[in-house]
């Protein structure tokens, strides 16, 4: 797998912190679930931050992909239990390395021109054009492609030079834009041209977005359509960055749906019906580059060991929680299994203490553990954007680890600063750093090749030779084919303790008055169907 510009990557991981998609455990069901259809209702909704460039090619911030989910559409669509349905694409044959779509008849763009085959194959070539520094290449969609078309057989054939086990849900997922956009990209950072079912028609940053419905949408994911019953005419998206006030608007029935996952979310529950999100938000790092006490196999042992993962996950989820079981989690995922179960360490103080003392690292007058004259120092960093309970999770890891006799401290940061610390000057002992990806492939450049010293996104120096194995056998075995091997990659890395995966959080968007459909990406808006009360 060739890696796209560090950069690119990089920040694509900074925005991938965040990401979460729908695990199915809701229904897509709001509280009038069985009421009469509302006819050219409003649907109004919050995000917790302004969404900035609103280009879909240049960014994998979740805010900015939840809201150009209404302006652009998909070729697939894939529901939260992994089936594969029209979206602009009406069929499609794939293989390891190549998939040819045939899009349908008749689709058209919010500015009144037709979406054609060569258009469909312009964004991806947008995508890994080099001048572009596009995030999405070599982590949404394969870094090195070609895409050809035929605009009177409506087929566009995307190959890719060595064999891609999800080619079919990795490029099946790309948000389309249309030609006027790709000539002058600085259209779609405040504006879109995209074939989904809303057009933006109202922008007031760090405030609103105002969509309108196109009436002549009729090519929506598994044959939605804006003349189905109960499709809103306006939808509102509000920035709102205080959950308390988005719960007072939910209750107060000026929301129709509102994320909240902190304290409030106690006051919603039982009364809205909701739709369940899941993501990884426990995930720790050991900087593995010489130098770092993380390079000792017998440290990071030590270090897992004495952990008690089980208060770790209740308090970084806030006690709503789950025990992680893989590193891809967005639904719809491609492969579901456990690696995790029996591969995280029982807490067991006295034991992690033996294991350093074994391993050379004697405790001094003042408690702190040295070997060879040098202190056991490490410094935990995290995301401050991931509120209190990230911080709690950070303290009590820390704690512990200081009752271990190492000089542990935590540093909170925002996304740019933990971006560069982590990518950049490389001054990190450990990391909370909960990385939310799809399919499995996704994550591989963050877990081995090239460090980012060395130009590349192995974000911790992991060497991890049988991770690389079963890497190398599971991406010649065509899509879920290669589950099993997957989970043995990824099993090898938490035997080593090269990632240790302790909790998922479940994120509910509550709804009120509206039913939707979930998707890697948040509702799905073409979807969205409103009842009266």
């Amino acid at each position: 797998m060739r890696i796209g510009p560090n950069v690119a990557l990089a920040a694509a991981l900074t925005v991938l912190l965040a990401a979460c998609g729908g695990d199915g455990g809701g229904n897509g069901a709001g509280t009038d679930e069985g009421g009469e259809p509302v006819v050219d209702g409003t649907f109004t909704t919050a995000v917790a931050a302004d969404p900035g460039n609103l280009h879909p090619h240049l960014t994998v911030l979740a805010a900015t992909r939840a809201v150009d989910a209404y302006m652009y559409d998909k070729l697939v669509y894939f529901t939260v239990e992994g089936e594969a349905l029209p979206w602009l694409a009406e069929s499609w044959e794939a293989t390891a390395d190549s998939v040819t779509y045939t899009l349908r008849d008749g689709i058209t763009c919010s500015d009144g021109t037709p979406l054609t085959a060569s258009v469909v194959a312009a964004n991806f070539q947008f995508v890994v054009d080099d001048a572009n520094v596009s995030p999405v290449r070599g982590v949404l969609v394969p870094a090195e492609l070609t895409a050809t078309a035929d605009d009177a057989a409506r087929t566009v054939t995307i190959t890719v030079p060595t064999p891609d086990p999800f080619l079919l849900e990795s490029t099946g997922d790309l948000f389309i834009a249309c030609q006027a956009g790709l000539d002058d990209p600085t259209l779609l950072e405040e504006t879109g041209i995209g074939t989904g079912m809303f057009e933006l028609t109202e922008m007031v940053r760090d405030d609103h977005y105002t969509f309108q419905r196109r009436d002549d949408y009729a090519w929506g994911p598994d044959g939605r359509a804006a003349a189905d019953p109960g499709t809103p005419a306006t939808v509102n998206i509000r920035v709102i960055a205080n959950e308390s006030t988005s719960a007072n608007l939910l209750l107060s029935g000026e929301l129709n749906s509102a994320s909240v996952v902190g304290p409030d979310r106690q006051r919603l529950e039982g009364t809205y019906e909701q739709v369940t999100l899941r993501a990884i938000v426990g995930e720790l790092f050991f900087n593995q580059a010489a130098g770092n006490p993380g390079a000792d196999d017998a440290v990071r042992a030590a270090l897992a060991q004495a952990l008690n993962y089980e208060e770790l996950m209740s308090v970084i989820t806030g006690g709503y929680g789950q025990r992680s079981e893989a590193l891809a989690v967005i639904d719809p995922v491609a492969c579901r299994y456990d690696a995790v179960d029996g591969n995280l360490p029982e807490q067991d103080t006295e034991a992690a203490a033996a294991a350093l003392d074994a391993a050379g690292w004697t405790a001094g007058s003042d408690g702190v553990r040295t070997k060879d004259g040098a202190p056991l120092e490490l410094e935990l960093i995290y995301n401050s954007t991931r509120g209190d309970t990230t911080a709690a999770a950070a303290e009590l890891i820390a704690s512990t680890w200081s009752d271990l006799g190492v000089a542990a401290t935590t540093r909170g940061m925002p996304p740019t600063e933990y971006n560069e610390v982590v990518f950049g000057t490389g001054a990190w002992g450990a990391a909370l750093l909960p990385v939310n990806l799809r399919l499995p492939n996704q994550v591989v450049p963050f877990l081995s090749g090239p460090a980012p010293a060395e130009g590349g996104v192995n974000l911790a120096s992991i060497d991890n030779p049988e991770y690389a194995a079963a890497v190398a056998e599971a991406m010649t075995l065509p899509g879920q084919e290669g589950c099993a091997k997957w989970q043995e990659a990824e099993e090898a890395l938490f035997a080593a303790n090269d990632v240790v995966l302790f909790a998922d959080e479940t994120i509910p968007t509550f709804l009120d008055g509206a039913t939707v459909e979930p998707g890697g990406d948040g509702p799905v808006p073409a979807t969205i169907r409103l009842t009266a009360s």
